[in-house]
């Protein structure tokens, strides 16, 4: 190709690009420069989109926590429209997508601290993310429960069907749960192909499996004197009915075809006994699937990326993304 740059213009084979009168060449090109920076931020700009057709998220409430303009901390506090927010990759694209599921105990879902700070570190390793706003279980109902469950699971799907569009590899869809929201991901990790009687359209013949599964401080069993209770009561009701936590703990759940997994959990945890994170790894470990159990000697329930932390907490992520690509070479 040849091109030909002139005092005010630049000509390219036979086209001719003309500058405004005046101005210089060195000039229009910064111009351009600065045109295909902005281009460029805006294309990788964070978007919201709904996972059910006729979604829209501005009917959710949304509540501000933050104590530092600087560090957003905002939770949602009710969902009529669950969406995801997508976090592009800021570096060389993995082709790796990760549904996130931030937790909040059922009363929150915390959009900050668990969803976008982690979704921000991920782009830095070449991740795609979506954050998810999901409806939250409440008063242990039946139609909570399963709208909780669905939209999980609907995400997943919708996450697939934009996989040639975002540059994502189908078989690379993972799924990360933090507190309550573990159990959610669990759940869809145990259960992909459960019927909640939701919307029946081509993204839902997709498949809701995660191809890899995280589980941060999480919530996992429902039996009593290790469960979460606020958790369990979203979920299931006030009933201390010996048959839920039979029933309804992941751990009791877990087979050969539940993705591999990885565990991150303090010791120091006063919100969500470790005693989860040990029981779901000895689940996992009798069926033979991939796990990975790191437990920290402190860092409290919470403690979202670990950011400015100088206890070995604070490299839990890093740990998460060398196990996630050892599972790509794997296969």
């Amino acid at each position: 190709m040849k091109v030909n740059i002139g005092k005010n213009y630049i000509q390219i084979a036979r086209g001719r690009l003309v500058c405004f009168p005046n101005v210089s060449i060195v000039k229009f090109l910064a111009f351009l420069l600065c045109a295909l920076v902005f281009y460029s931020q805006m294309s990788s700009a964070n978007e919201d989109i709904p996972i059910w057709p006729g979604a829209n998220s501005g009917k959710n409430k949304v509540v501000d926590f933050s104590k530092n303009s600087t560090v957003p901390n905002r939770a949602v506090t009710r969902v009529s429209s669950p969406n995801f927010i997508y976090v592009p990759p800021k570096v060389h694209n993995n082709h790796t997508a990760i549904l996130i599921v931030p937790g909040g105990g059922f009363s929150y879902i915390m959009k900050d601290l668990e969803g976008l700070r982690v979704a921000d570190y991920l782009s830095q390793r070449g991740y795609s993310s979506f954050v998810l706003i999901y409806r939250m279980p409440k008063g242990g109902s039946d139609e909570n429960r399963n709208n909780a469950f669905s939209d999980v699971q609907r995400s997943l799907r919708k996450i697939r069907s934009m996989s040639v569009n975002n540059e994502i590899s189908i078989n690379k869809v993972g799924v990360m749960g933090f507190s309550a929201g573990a159990y959610l991901a669990a759940n869809v990790s145990n259960k992909p192909n459960e019927n909640y009687g939701h919307n029946n359209d081509a993204i839902d013949r997709l498949s809701a499996r995660p191809d890899f599964t995280a589980l941060i401080y999480p919530v996992i069993s429902m039996k009593t004197g290790i469960t979460h209770q606020g958790t369990r009561q979203a979920l299931y009701g006030k009933s201390t009915s010996q048959q839920i936590g039979n029933e309804f703990s992941q751990e009791n759940l877990v087979s050969k075809q539940t993705p591999p997994t990885f565990i991150a959990q303090a010791l120091d945890d006063k919100v969500a006994s470790p005693q989860n994170s040990l029981l779901m790894f000895d689940a996992l470990r009798k069926m033979r699937v991939n796990v990975e159990l790191h437990l920290f000697h402190e860092g409290g329930h919470g403690f979202s990326t670990g950011a400015g932390k100088t206890i070995p907490v604070s490299d839990w992520l890093d740990l998460f993304c060398k196990w996630q690509q050892s599972i790509d070479n794997a296969t």
